[in-house]
């Protein structure tokens, strides 16, 4: 029962450190890609959408693009505007976020003329993407190996607008066991000033008798 009880005060205390020096870490959760249609979520719709409460909601690529950023990160996505060939350029003017040409799960995908999300990356080379197309489809999913031959357009890159969690830090094991006493218990023996006095200090040190002695 003593070792179950030690074991668990040490465990708590590994907990309290890991929180003290990881104060912002979150337990990640794994992407979860949407590869239906909406179907009345706010993000989509006047509720939430910017593009749906100028009146150019869905289907509409960067409205489904807007409210999809939204939905994964749960807050307001920073760019607030422009058609699908001005996102590229509006983030890369006001570093919103980061941008490159490596395909990553959550980025936007960014032509001269559409804006597509990424979904899921086959390891093969795959790239899924879900969209909206304006005056068409109101959601699809698309699959692509070259995004430069989407409709003939020109590919600029991807956005980088999903905010991943970040990995929740592993707790070591401790590298000892408390199965035992470090000390075997000690007697404990009381005495006065004068008992000392009289003992010719052999209480706290008995060799002092055997010197006296020589």
């Amino acid at each position: 029962m003593r070792k179950l009880i030690k074991n668990s005060i040490i465990t708590v205390l590994l907990t309290i450190i890991v929180i003290t020096v990881f104060p912002t870490t979150v337990f990640a959760n794994e992407y979860e890609p949407r590869l239906t249609a909406p179907s009345g979520e706010p993000y989509y719709t006047r509720e939430l959408n910017a593009y749906a409460q100028t009146g150019y909601g869905m289907p509409n690529c960067v409205a489904y693009a807007y409210g999809r950023v939204y939905e994964m990160n749960g807050e307001k996505p920073l760019i607030t505007r422009g058609n699908a060939g001005d996102w590229w350029f509006i983030n890369k003017a006001n570093d919103y976020y980061e941008y490159g040409s490596e395909p990553k799960l959550g980025a936007v995908a960014c032509w001269s003329r559409h804006v597509a999300v990424v979904e899921e990356i086959a390891d093969d080379g795959a790239i899924t993407v879900s969209e909206s197309h304006w005056g068409g489809r109101y959601f699809n999913t698309n699959v692509y190996y070259n995004m430069s031959s989407h409709y003939g357009q020109t590919f600029y890159g991807y956005i980088y607008t999903y905010n991943e969690p970040e990995e929740e830090p592993e707790i070591p094991e401790p590298s000892y066991k408390m199965e035992e006493q470090y000390f075997a218990p000690q007697e404990k023996n009381c005495f006065t000033a004068l008992a000392f006095t009289q003992s010719n200090n052999t209480i706290m040190n008995p060799k002092n008798n055997s010197l006296l002695n020589m």
